[in-house]
């Protein structure tokens, strides 16, 4: 009623369109010779074009999508059936259903809706009370508005229409639907929250989280460049000095070490560039993208570079550039100016490294969480047994009418144990709907996932009864009235215990019932383990198991690992007694889990990559100033070493102060880390705890890192015969 409410009742909305997702499975498609599945498809309104005005090839949009028997087809998909002649007007099956061509299309790489083609939402044949609802929303709605209409006001008053409407409808408390609108613009980056809405969008959290791990990296590399070229400023002290007894100015000195660095960075910004492209086939092929660039083409990203090259170079440059431009010709001159190093200069370096170390531990850290939460997504008990299940959709009409057949056949093929068919399987599209549950002598209405599942749903699963039984052909009542319910629903509909929620009066509307009023009246007969149907993103809801064989769709056959080719092999063969005409195709459900979590895997295997990058370039710095600060007290450690000083005494003195920043970059990170990362963890229902061993683990790797490569100059230098150190004395 969304859609239809608001073109009727709101004079700012000037055109509205509706998009129904098509149930996750592929569609075989047949034209002529052609026959290949497809799943990118959508059910729309006729209005569709006139909101999303795509450019057709052939055909025209006007009118395309009026009669529910017509489709239209992107031009990839029309060139694959029909090669290089006009669709329009010819007819292709879709799982053989006969459709008419009225258009083809060109695709738009940037619009948020990815599709291969599209069919009337006509064509879905939907119940009058499901298109009247106002608790059943299974749409996407799309409003184009007119110029200066008063977004959030609409937004406010649409809200408070809706919360209106569906008041009678909704259990109070647990509330009801609230419409969001969002800009179009922003739903590929800022639609990461919204719970049903189609996937595929990015994430404008980890384009954020990546950009600022970039910036870090970037960041550590000029304090690199800042503390080597304080550093190794003595270098050039003289020829500074030599500038300014011929007349140079300051102002010039600081110019040209400033244009040495931003050249510096313009090179390396090159040979970036070069890196970039022999990377960007790898890149694409790990984020699933099509990304290109093209400097000649693309002018904007070459002024970003251009600019990005001058302010690294100037942010890198400018310090060093001070410090070298003030030194005193005289001083210079007579060499006098190495007393006045130590204590200043020192004094930024040491806070340098701290910054260095602090964004190279917190990147750490944030990388260990990540790892380990998502290594808890992928191995946290679900409640239920996900491997081994081969998991297909039935096709044909003669499979669908012939179920027990069917699933008796497959039970028979060596290696199969178990054999379930429904229509909600974990990892797999989930119906919610509406239960009624017996209160105070009167029907309360709530919402729901409704599992439709049959005898065999609970054993090919292995779900846990915690109270009662589960469904059993034995007892005439289950088909028609028995439901089984979760933990959860147990809570939510106030049963107070599993054991005192046995027999409790339960009652759902059917769906396709004759009678918009029809009740399916039964009792609980069991209570089940709260079990993960959904991501761990979301929490386990209020799930409803009941028998209704006119839902199912989905096969779930659990089958032995022994002789696993063997059985795929048996199962095929029974498909094609039963649906020749359909090629099978399956995957397994642990497979489909896996899936859910294919953002995060990404995101993990990033964070380990910058975190090493990160470390690697602060520990190319700390190496630098090891090996000068190993030099500048070459003398010194000479001296030590004539009277007696070990090689474990002298590698301690020039190691210990290095290794002390560490640990003060530890305790600034620590904190900043917990933070960041406490509020990453509240986007997962269920989520790891931030144990302290992390923060060890990170201290202990980066002591590990730092004392190695220090060391590595320091026992060179402890190495060192003193007579050579001392030979200019």
């Amino acid at each position: 009623m969304f859609a239809t409410t608001l073109k009727q009742e709101y004079p700012e909305i000037e055109a509205v369109t509706r998009v129904m997702a098509l149930p996750q499975v592929k569609r075989l498609f047949a034209a002529g010779n052609h026959k290949f599945y497809e799943s990118s498809g959508l059910l729309v309104d006729s209005t569709f074009f006139s909101v999303f005005p795509l450019s057709f090839t052939h055909g025209v949009s006007v009118g395309s999508l009026d009669d529910r028997s017509s489709i239209v087809l992107s031009e990839e998909m029309a060139e694959r059936f029909f090669g290089k002649q006009d669709p329009v007007g010819k007819q292709i099956t879709l799982d053989q259903q006969p459709l008419l061509v009225k258009g083809v299309f060109q695709k738009n790489a940037k619009f948020h809706l990815q599709f291969n083609y599209l069919i009337p939402i006509s064509a879905a044949q939907l119940p009058a009370q499901r298109m009247q609802s106002w608790v059943w929303q299974q749409f996407y709605n799309y409003a184009k508005l007119k110029n200066g209409t008063d977004v959030p006001a609409l937004q406010a008053k649409f809200q408070k229409l809706v919360k209106e409407r569906s008041a009678p409808f909704m259990n109070s408390k647990h509330g009801g639907n609230k419409p969001v609108f969002q800009r179009l613009a922003d739903i590929h980056l800022y639609a990461a929250n919204f719970k049903f809405d189609i996937p595929g969008h990015g994430n404008i959290t980890y384009v954020r989280a990546l950009t600022i791990i970039a910036i870090f990296i970037l960041l550590i590399a000029c304090l690199n460049f800042v503390n080597l070229a304080t550093a190794k400023s003595m270098q050039r002290a003289k020829e500074v000095g030599v500038r300014k007894s011929i007349g140079a100015a300051r102002q010039q000195i600081v110019l040209q070490f400033i244009g040495e660095t931003v050249l510096l960075s313009y090179i390396s910004i090159v040979f970036s560039a070069m890196l970039v492209k022999m990377l960007l086939p790898w890149l694409n092929q790990f984020t699933g993208k099509h990304i290109s660039i093209n400097l000649m083409t693309d002018p904007g990203i070459l002024a970003l570079l251009l600019l990005l090259g001058l302010v690294t170079g100037v942010f890198a440059g400018f310090y060093p550039a001070l410090v070298l431009s003030a030194f005193k010709p005289v001083k210079v001159l007579k060499g006098s100016i190495c007393s006045d190093v130590p204590g200043r200069a020192g004094r930024l370096r040491n806070t340098l490294v701290i910054t260095q170390f602090t964004l190279s531990i917190l990147l750490m850290i944030s990388a260990i969480v990540v790892f380990k939460q998502v290594s808890y997504l992928h191995h946290k008990d679900l409640g239920f047994n996900k491997d081994e299940i081969m998991f297909f959709p039935m096709r044909g009409d003669n499979m669908s009418k012939n179920q027990e057949t069917f699933k008796n056949s497959l039970l028979h093929v060596p290696g199969v144990s178990s054999v379930s068919i429904g229509y909600g399987f974990p990892g797999d599209a989930v119906a919610g709907d509406e239960i009624k549950s017996m209160q105070n002598g009167k029907w309360t209405q709530q919402s729901a996932t409704q599992l439709m599942v049959d005898y065999d749903y609970i054993k090919t699963l292995d779900l846990k009864i915690i109270a009662g039984r589960g469904f059993d052909k034995a007892m005439q009542t289950d088909k028609d009235h028995a439901f089984v319910i979760n933990e959860t629903a147990v809570r939510e509909l106030g049963f107070g215990s599993p054991e005192k929620a046995i027999g409790q009066k339960l009652a759902w509307n059917p769906w396709g019932a004759s009678k918009p009023d029809s009740l399916k009246m039964g009792e609980v007969i069991g209570v089940v383990k709260d079990f993960h149907y959904k991501s761990l993103y979301d929490k386990v809801e209020t799930a409803v198991l009941q028998i209704f064989p006119d839902a199912a769709w989905k096969v779930a056959v659990k089958i032995n690992t022994a002789g696993m080719e063997n059985t795929l092999q048996g199962v095929g063969k029974v498909w094609n007694t039963f649906s020749p005409e359909y090629p099978i195709e399956y995957n397994f459900l642990d497979e489909s889990f896996e899936q859910m979590y294919y953002t995060e895997d990404k995101l993990k295997s990033l964070m380990w990559i910058f975190t090493g990058v990160a470390l690697f370039v602060g520990c190319l710095g700390l190496f630098g100033l090891a090996a000068y600060t190993a030099e500048r007290r070459k003398k010194e450690i000479g001296i030590r070493k004539v009277l007696g000083a070990s090689t474990q005494s002298i590698v301690l003195l020039l190691s210990k102060n290095f290794v002390l920043l560490v640990v003060i970059s530890l305790i600034i990170a620590s904190p900043v880390a917990w933070f960041f990362m406490h509020n990453w963890l509240q986007n997962f229902a269920y989520r790891i705890d931030i144990s302290w061993w992390i923060f060890a683990l990170a201290t202990l790797v980066a002591l590990i890192i730092a004392f190695a490569t220090v060391s590595f100059q320091a026992i060179k230098a402890a190495l060192l015969n003193p007579v050579k150190s001392l030979r200019s004395e």
